[in-house]
């Protein structure tokens, strides 16, 4: 008979983390039960129960999960790329938020408690990747006196932008008679626009 490896707790936890990504990410917010997720994870309820509490705790260790990875690969694609291609980040962007479920769930976290303030509180990993994007955004802008101003009023205008897309932007866009080309569109042409905001900003 075989021995069962042991797992330590981090790689159980990004085991489980990385089964409920998935179910979120074929069957929405309502997939994220701690059984069904247990189930997909190979694992018992109660291995769950013991890393994670309860559902709602596994929903926000989730969020928390995939905006640390949606950061890393920002920050990795802003200090590989030689040059600074807005459209193609946006897209990679808002299809990482809409297309998994992502901007729902962080939705959701922020209207799930009655504190709202403590519910949306990051954790201090994603804290720091936050702190790391806007040094690394504000040496890809032009040479200008309040580059990591511009970074971040940026990075607050395309995530705002990007959330809000995740979570309504196929009814939105039907209230304001944009078709589904433009719609799709959308992401590259906001990338554009922040280009001519960036070249404005070289000139001035």
């Amino acid at each position: 008979m075989a021995t069962r490896k042991r797992r330590s707790a981090d790689e159980a936890r990004l085991l489980i983390l990385d089964a409920a990504q998935a179910r979120l990410g074929r069957l929405g917010i309502d997939g994220l039960n701690i059984v069904d997720v247990a189930r997909d994870a190979g694992m018992s309820h109660a291995t769950l129960l013991h890393h994670f509490g309860n559902t709602n705790d596994m929903r926000r260790a989730l969020v928390h999960h995939m905006t640390d990875r949606l950061l890393r690969d920002m920050i990795s694609a802003l200090r590989s790329e030689t040059s600074f291609d807005t459209e193609s980040i946006m897209r990679e962007l808002f299809e990482a938020l809409s297309s998994g479920g992502h901007a729902k769930l962080l939705a959701w976290l922020a209207v799930s408690d009655e504190d709202l303030t403590t519910s949306a509180t990051p954790t201090a990993e994603v804290e720091a990747l936050f702190g790391e994007l806007i040094p690394v955004l504000a040496s890809r802008l032009p040479v200008h006196a309040d580059n990591e101003r511009t970074a971040r009023q940026l990075v607050f205008l395309v995530a705002t932008a990007a959330i809000g897309y995740g979570i309504s932007g196929p009814a939105l866009a039907k209230l304001v008679s944009m078709d589904a080309e433009d719609s799709l569109g959308f992401p590259e042409w906001l990338g554009s626009q922040i280009q001519v905001l960036i070249a404005h900003q070289e000139e001035a």
